[in-house]
């Protein structure tokens, strides 16, 4: 199952993610929900939409930034959620704003993260995708 494909499920409860890593410096932009953790951008791939159009949907829903391009970096299957990992990487300088149901973003250090309430999963996720994004 590739990024750039619209594909089904087959597995009835498993669910796909696009998930995207936004870097500025050595900062990473986390967004949060009311009385939620932290968490990346990203969300559920659409039913006829692939990984990468969900990306770059989630990207402007939840912090107005737009992308022509988001670079795939790897799929992990975490529990039953399939995460599609992307990276973007500051180029022009954009100020995200909370949208959607995202009531706020901001960017945390690489070496800050364990301190913030970020979800879980996430904090996996970014442990796992480390030699993956680094290269």
């Amino acid at each position: 199952m590739g990024a750039m494909e619209a594909t089904e499920v087959a597995s009835k409860g498993i669910k796909r993610r696009a998930t995207v890593i936004y870097r500025r410096d050595n900062q990473i932009l986390f967004v949060r929900k009311r009385k939620a953790k932290w968490n990346l951008p990203g969300g559920r791939v659409e039913r006829d939409e692939t990984p990468l159009q969900a990306a770059l949907r989630e990207m402007v829903e939840e912090t107005g930034l737009a992308f022509e391009q988001l670079a795939y970096v790897s799929e992990y299957q975490q529990d039953k959620v399939i995460h599609f990992l992307f990276e973007a990487t500051l180029t022009l300088p954009q100020k995200p704003r909370p949208g959607n149901e995202i009531e706020d973003c901001r960017w945390f250090k690489v070496k800050h993260v364990h301190k913030r309430k970020v979800r879980g999963a996430i904090r996996t996720l970014l442990k796992r995708c480390a030699a993956d994004v680094a290269a």
